[in-house]
C-alpha cells in the first residue's frame, strides 16, 4: 500500500510538471492571451485633406444631443494605429468629416471622401479646416477666459480692410458638427447695434432681423420669443440627413461703427453671442469633459456662440459656431458647433470684436481598467486577487516620437501581508507609482468602502508594463501558476450597456473561482469573455 501511495504521488507530481511545461515558451503567450479581456483592432483613416479630426468611441457618444462620452482614440488624419478594445464592446462609433460612422468591432478602414457633394460653392479645404481646427466635434472647444469674450462682427476699417464706407455681409448654413441628433435642433436670427455699446448692451439697443417671406427683414424681438421668422432651422436644413444645398442669405449692407451679433434658440433658452445680453453666471465651476481640469466662473457674462476669422488658401471670412445649451446645464458639452454658419463680407477682412484661442486637439488613445493582483508569486497563494486592486488610466500620445504616455493610478483596495509596490516597467527600469501597499482595506465583508486617497500620475516614455513588487519578486501578467491562474487580471472599469455596473472584487480569502465562473462557465463550458460581470456567489465579493 505504501509503495502504491509513493507511485501515485510521483504520478501526480509528473502530471503537474507536464502541465506547467504545456504553458512554457511557445504556448505561454497563447495561455496569457486566454485571460485577456481585450481584442486588438487596426485603425486606418485617411481623408482628402490631412489634419481632419476623427474620434473612435466604444459606446454611443451622445446623450440628449450633447457629446458627453470621451473617445478611446482622438486623432488627425492620416491615422494608422491599433486599439485594444474591451471584449464586451459590441459597436464602435466613429466621428469625423462631419459624419458619424457605426461599425462592429473589427479593423477600421476609412478613406473619407469630400464632406458633401451638395454644392461646390464652399471649398472643401475650408470645410475641412472648420471640422478640424475651428469647431471640431470635440468637447470644450472654447475654454477659460475666452468664454467671456465678445466675438461679434465689427464693421470697422483696419489695416487689412483698407478704406470703405459700407460692408456687405452674407451668411451660409454649413451644418451642425455632424452629430445629426434627432432632438438637437436650433434656430438662428441676428441683430445689430452701435459697437461702442458692446460692454453694456441691452436688448433695447439692438435691431433684430429674421427671414420674412424669403427676405431678410427687421422684426420685433417678440417674434424671436415666439420662435418665428428664423433665418435657419437645423431640422429643416438637415431634414434628409444631409445638406442638399448650402443655403445662403445676404444679411445686408452695414455702415462703419455697427456690430453684428447672433441670437440662437436650441434645447435651452434664447441666448446671444454678445455676453452682456445673457444672464450673468456666478459661483459656478465648469469641469472640462476631457478631464483636463476645471474653470471657476465668478460674476461673469458668458457668450453662447463664437465667431472665428478664417483664412484658408484664397478664402477669407468668418465661421460662426453656436452652443445648444447654456454653460450651467448638465448636458453642456461646449463644442460650439450645434449650428455652424459661414460669414462672408466685402471687404473680406471684417473681423470679430475679439479673437479667441483655437481649440487644442491632442492625438491620443485612452485605456482604462482595473489591475487586480495576487502577490504570492512564485508560491500559489489563495488567488482572491485583492492583494492590490488598482484603477488605471493610460493616455497614449501615440504619434509622439518618444511614445509619451500620461499614466494615472489609484489604489481601490489592498489585502496583503507583504509591503507591496505597484508601478510600471519601462524598458529595463521600474517606475514606482504606489508604495507601502500592506494591510487590509476594502477587502473584508465587515468593512465599508472608503476612498483610500492614494493615487499617482506620471508621464512615462516608451513601452510600459504594469508590475507589483512583493519585496522579493516583480509580478507581471506573464507570471502564471501551473496552467490555472495568472497572477494579474485586467478588468474593464465600466460596461458600455450598463452605466450602473462596476466590478466587485473578491472579499478576503475567497478565490476568484469561488466568486465568479472563472475556470469554467455556469454550464460547464469555457469561461465567457464577460465572466467578471456576473458573480457566481455575490456574498463572497466585496460590496461597494
Amino acid at each position: 500500500m505504501k509503495s502504491f501511495l509513493i507511485v501515485l504521488c510521483l504520478f501526480i507530481l509528473g502530471a503537474c510538471v507536464d502541465n506547467k511545461n504545456l504553458y512554457s515558451d511557445e504556448n505561454l503567450q497563447e495561455y496569457v492571451n486566454s485571460f485577456s479581456n481585450r481584442k486588438e483592432i487596426k485603425v486606418n483613416i485617411t481623408s482628402p485633406q490631412d489634419g481632419q479630426v476623427y474620434a473612435v468611441y466604444y459606446q454611443y457618444p451622445y446623450e440628449e444631443g450633447s457629446l458627453v462620452k470621451q473617445p478611446a482614440l482622438m486623432g488627425k488624419t492620416p491615422i494608422n494605429t491599433s486599439l485594444q478594445v474591451p471584449k464586451d464592446v459590441e459597436e464602435l462609433y466613429i466621428l469625423g468629416n462631419g459624419k458619424m460612422y457605426e461599425s462592429s468591432v473589427k479593423d477600421i478602414l476609412i478613406n473619407a471622401t469630400s464632406r458633401s457633394s451638395a454644392s461646390q460653392s464652399i471649398d472643401e479645404n475650408v470645410l475641412a479646416a472648420i471640422n478640424s481646427s475651428y469647431f471640431p466635434e470635440a468637447t470644450n472647444n472654447v475654454r477659460g477666459e475666452n468664454l467671456f469674450k465678445c466675438t461679434d462682427l465689427v464693421i470697422a476699417e483696419t489695416g487689412s480692410t483698407g478704406n470703405f464706407n459700407e460692408a456687405d455681409v452674407w451668411m451660409t448654413f454649413i451644418g451642425d458638427g455632424g452629430s445629426r441628433q434627432g432632438g438637437l435642433y436650433g434656430k438662428i436670427w441676428f441683430y445689430t447695434y452701435n459697437s461702442d455699446k458692446q460692454n453694456s448692451l441691452e436688448k433695447e439697443d439692438c435691431s433684430f432681423f429674421g427671414l420674412v417671406d424669403g427676405q431678410i427683414q427687421a422684426i420685433p424681438y417678440s417674434d424671436i420669443e415666439k420662435k418665428n421668422h428664423y433665418i435657419f432651422y437645423t431640422k429643416e436644413e438637415l431634414s434628409s440627413g444631409g445638406i442638399s444645398s448650402y443655403k445662403k442669405y445676404k444679411l445686408g449692407t452695414f455702415e462703419k461703427g455697427v456690430s453684428i451679433g447672433f441670437v440662437y434658440y436650441g434645447n435651452s433658452k434664447i441666448q446671444f453671442t454678445t455676453p452682456h445680453l445673457n444672464e450673468k453666471v456666478n459661483n459656478f465651476t465648469l469641469k472640462y469633459l476631457d478631464g483636463k481640469g476645471s474653470f471657476k466662473i465668478e460674476n461673469q457674462y458668458i457668450a453662447n456662440g463664437f465667431i472665428r476669422h478664417i483664412q484658408e488658401g484664397t478664402f477669407e471670412g468668418n465661421i460662426l459656431g453656436m452652443e445648444n445649451r447654456s454653460i450651467t446645464e448638465a448636458k453642456y458639452d461646449g463644442d460650439y458647433n450645434d449650428m455652424l454658419c459661414l460669414l462672408e463680407s466685402n471687404p473680406l477682412a471684417i473681423n470679430p470684436s475679439e479673437p479667441i484661442d483655437p481649440p487644442v486637439i491632442d492625438e491620443y488613445k485612452t485605456t482604462t481598467g482595473l489591475y487586480v493582483f495576487e502577490d504570492n508569486y512564485p508560491t500559489q497563494g489563495d488567488f482572491d486577487f485583492n492583494d492590490a486592486v488598482i484603477e488605471y488610466k493610460i493616455i497614449d500620445y501615440y504619434k509622439t516620437s518618444n511614445k509619451a504616455k500620461q499614466v494615472i493610478a489609484k489604489l481601490l483596495a489592498k489585502g496583503a501581508l507583504y509591503e507591496n509596490e505597484f508601478g510600471f516597467k519601462v524598458g529595463n527600469s521600474y517606475s514606482p507609482f504606489l508604495k507601502g501597499l500592506k494591510g487590509y482595506e476594502n477587502v473584508r465583508p465587515e468593512q465599508q468602502y472608503t476612498d483610500l486617497e492614494q493615487s499617482a500620475s506620471y508621464t512615462l516614455y516608451g513601452d510600459i508594463k504594469p508590475y507589483l513588487y512583493n519585496g522579493t519578486n516583480y509580478i507581471f501578467d506573464t507570471n502564471y501558476n501551473t496552467g490555472v491562474y495568472p497572477y494579474v487580471l485586467e478588468i474593464p472599469i465600466s460596461d458600455p450597456e450598463d452605466a450602473n455596473w462596476k466590478f466587485l472584487w473578491c472579499s478576503e480569502g475567497n478565490s476568484i473561482d469561488a466568486c465568479y465562473y472563472f475556470l469554467q462557465s455556469a454550464n460547464g463550458g469555457p469561461r465567457t469573455s464577460d465572466w467578471y460581470k456576473t458573480p457566481k456567489n455575490a456574498t463572497k465579493t466585496f460590496q461597494r
